[in-house]
């Protein structure tokens, strides 16, 4: 789940995206438009048209205008090069040889960042059930979801066996250029 709003002539509302394609989403939140309302549904510094297609039981699902690239959606483009600007290093000379220590040590933290993932997920679970709390707060728990989904790619990298394979199917587009060395385009 993605922490969102929308946006749409009768006002705004914190929301959940619960599923997302190229072409639709479905969301959930404590206000939502009728069927047919034109709307914006906005992550981050990414928005793109919609329309509300259907609506009940606290959810509905959005045609979205035009197509739009998930992996940037999930990733949250905007907080990939913030943390590029940050400091963060484009390149990284790798590490020694691979030996059976390394490949342990490897599995060691992988199991930690797991159980950070795991207590991020249930804070962030816990405070998006907050309506006041999500719409107070929308882009630290945006943040918070970039940063599980970054957790639980590094886990899988970090327990595969041939962990060269596993960045090259990492889902999160520019986390996937950062891994391999390649730039992104900006």
């Amino acid at each position: 789940m993605l922490a969102a709003t929308i946006a749409w002539r009768a006002g705004s509302a914190p929301v959940r995206i619960r599923n997302l394609s190229e072409l639709g989403a479905m969301i959930d939140g404590p206000a939502l438009p009728d069927t047919g309302c034109a709307l914006t549904l906005s992550r981050l510094a990414l928005s793109t048209s919609a329309t509300v297609i259907w609506k009940r039981g606290g959810r509905c699902g959005l045609s979205l205008g035009c197509p739009i690239v998930v992996d940037d959606w999930i990733a949250g483009a905007s907080m990939a090069r913030a943390g590029s600007a940050a400091g963060v290093p484009a390149e990284f000379s790798g590490p020694g040889p691979v030996t059976v220590q390394t490949r342990q040590v490897d599995r060691n933290i992988a199991a930690e960042l797991g159980r950070v993932k795991a207590m991020l997920d249930t804070t962030c679970e816990q405070l998006t059930d907050d309506a006041g709390v999500l719409q107070r707060h929308e882009r630290a728990m945006q943040t918070f979801d970039v940063a599980v989904m970054i957790l639980d790619q590094l886990v899988t990298v970090l327990e595969a066996g041939d962990p060269e394979l596993a960045v090259a199917s990492v889902r999160m587009h520019e986390l996937r250029s950062r891994l391999s060395g390649r730039p992104t385009p900006t």
